[in-house]
């Protein structure tokens, strides 16, 4: 009982704080989108630049990408894997859940610890930035304060799991003992190489950190902190732990200052304010007076409305809850098939990583360098195709068997009309975001801050937000910004690390070499990124595969922005596929009356249109290529 009083009190502690970080985060993104949008509105209207306006971005961007990381370790909402850890006996899981614990602690105190020697080296330096001379120092300082509460904060939940394990009926002291002890032995072989007992050579480094990542991740490690933690372990024992060390730091700077990143945080926050403002009612109403008259015509409602609001958001989940939530009542209503009712708003929901603008696409071309306006284009056509391919199905199915699902009553013109115009919110936001990239009136990292600011002043116009709300998205925002780019910058120093290796040119140069030919080795490819979405979410399939498979890819002769897209079709189907299909999960919170084997049950039929998609593009690679070429 003590002891739980004590951590109650160091809760009511930490939680201010890890909203006051939070809040600072949110106001910073804002200040974001505020400045692009006067950049952009005063190049193109009066030809006058907002002085400083890239440096703003990137020094604020050091506070939306940290700030939240404490606060998302409060929720325990970083990104992790328990597919295993689920399996095991609770008493097991109790055990891991201290050693993990441990090893997260001692991640993400030297990540804090690195974090603030940047600091002290940009305050040494008295470095600023070129226009503004803004100092940077103070933007890595709090950073490191922001990862030293996040290192508290697991700290708490570390105490959490002692307490849980002390009073378990059954405790497995071993599985304890063995956890925290290899935990420290890894991190003391980082700060002292030389205590290791055999020496390996670069690639075989490379293989060894490949095993320690995947085994971190699927004992239940957060994916940021197991990349962290490969990274300097092998890091250390290539080189030095200095330079070990030295390489989170930087790589905590280099890349949360870096312009370029910025297109995801807006996108993500535009995303959430769209949710908010609940426009998804809307999108499904209009939809339905398109296509409710065909047959299933509420199921092909939600795939078109699913595909409008993935225009928008970006995210699968998001589309899956948001849909499922209005589709799911309306079809039950009219006695649709259970099976095809859900497994239709888990495929429909999963097209918010395909259909532009895509978190997915922002992954991929930042983590390759590729061109991110030309990914919207490229993904435009095969989304389009897929939701058509997919309503297709639905209504064959249906008149094959009318008792999946009835037709509706046929809507006027003027309904229609008159739906479409009520939809107009979701519309405008489709046509300034695309239509500017595509008039060269703004790059995406501009369009993310328009589309943002465009959905923020929409939403406050038509009293859909208020400021109760608007500080509520802001703070979402901010958690799943945080808990994304948590992986995204140690994945990144990871990258820097395994390239060191030569393991990806080694694994490029022999895959190539395979007498299966390069589509049998883009089969092989394709295996892995379905086998591996089956058990995470797309995004952090992305980020992990990228490293490794993205110079096979290029070695292959395949053009990357075409591998792009097979990369987030792959994501896509690897969310709906059994045992573990994240979105049919997230369905399952939605509807936990409706079994999982059900909701899996109505996502197979719609497997073979991804299938057939995945073949077309690669029979017919202009399918993805042909806008991108002729707009860029």
């Amino acid at each position: 009982m003590t002891d739980s009083l004590g951590i109650n009190r160091l809760e009511r502690l930490v939680t201010p704080v890890c909203k006051l970080f939070a809040a600072l985060g949110g106001l910073s993104l804002l200040i974001m989108a505020v400045v692009t949008t006067i950049d952009v509105l005063g190049r193109n209207l009066f030809s006058l630049p907002l002085k400083g306006a890239l440096e703003i971005v990137s020094v604020g961007l050091v506070l939306t990408l940290f700030c939240g990381m404490p606060y998302a370790e409060l929720h325990n909402k970083h990104i992790k894997v328990d597919i295993l850890t689920a399996r095991f006996s609770q008493a097991v899981q109790d055990a891991l859940a201290v050693g993990i614990g441990w090893l997260h602690v001692l991640v993400v105190g030297i990540l804090a610890w690195q974090c603030w020697e940047q600091g002290i080296f940009l305050l040494c330096r008295n470095s600023n930035t070129g226009i503004m001379a803004i100092p940077l120092a103070p933007f890595l300082f709090t950073a490191a304060l922001s990862l030293g509460v996040f290192c508290i904060v697991a700290v708490l939940n570390l105490f959490k799991a002692v307490i849980v394990f002390r009073t378990a009926p059954a405790r497995n002291w071993p599985v304890t003992v063995l956890t925290l002890f290899l935990g420290t032995a890894l991190i003391a072989l980082a700060m002292d190489p030389g205590l290791s007992p055999v020496f390996m050579e670069d690639s075989a480094t490379g293989a060894a950190s490949l095993i320690l990542l995947f085994t971190a991740i699927f004992l239940g490690l957060p994916i940021a902190s197991a990349m962290a933690l490969s990274c300097l372990v092998a890091m250390s024992h290539l080189m030095s732990a200095e330079a070990a060390l030295s390489l989170l730091g930087m790589t905590s700077k280099t890349v949360a200052s870096n312009y370029g990143w910025s297109v995801a945080p807006l996108f993500i926050f535009m995303g959430v304010l769209v949710s908010a403002c609940q426009f998804s009612r809307d999108i499904f109403d209009t939809a339905y007076k398109w296509l409710g008259h065909l047959k299933g015509g509420l199921a092909s409602a939600t795939i078109g409305a699913c595909s409008v609001f993935a225009a928008v958001v970006g995210d699968s989940l998001s589309g899956v809850a948001a849909m499922g939530s209005i589709a799911l009542p309306e079809m039950k209503k009219y006695k649709y098939d259970t099976k095809l009712s859900t497994g239709c708003v888990a495929v429909g929901g999963t097209l918010g990583i395909l259909i532009p603008p895509s978190v997915g696409f922002i992954v991929y071309g930042l983590m390759t360098e590729q061109s991110i306006g030309k990914l919207f284009i490229a993904g435009l056509v095969p989304g389009i195709l897929a939701s058509a391919m997919l309503i297709a199905v639905i209504t064959l199915r249906c008149h094959l068997n009318p008792a999946l699902g009835p037709a509706g009553e046929r809507a006027t013109w003027g309904e229609r009309l008159r739906f479409t115009l009520k939809s107009w919110h979701v519309l405008s936001l489709l046509v300034i975001v695309l239509g500017g990239i595509w008039l060269g009136l703004f790059t995406p990292n501009e369009a993310g801050a328009i589309g943002m600011f465009a959905a923020l002043i929409i939403g406050l116009a038509l009293r859909r937000l208020n400021f109760r709300s608007l500080v509520d998205s802001a703070l979402e925002s901010i958690r799943l910004i945080s808990s994304i780019f948590f992986i995204f910058i140690y994945a990144t120093a990871f990258t820097q690390y395994i390239a060191v290796t030569l393991l990806p040119s080694l694994l490029a140069t022999s895959v190539a070499g395979l007498p299966i030919g390069k589509y049998g080795i883009l089969v092989v490819i394709m295996l892995i990124y379905l086998v591996l979405g089956c058990v995470m979410n797309a995004l952090p399939v992305i980020i992990l595969t990228l490293p490794i498979l993205y110079p096979t890819v290029l070695a292959l002769g395949f053009d990357p922005i075409w591998f792009g897209v097979v990369v987030v079709i792959l994501a896509e189907l690897g969310q709906i596929t059994p045992p573990i299909g994240m979105s049919v999960f997230a369905l399952r919170n939605v509807v936990p009356d409706v079994p999982l084997f059900t909701i899996f049950a109505g996502t197979l039929p719609f497997w073979g249109v991804f299938i057939v998609l995945l073949a077309l593009i690669t029979v017919f690679p202009q399918i993805a290529l042909f806008l991108p070429n002729a707009l860029f």
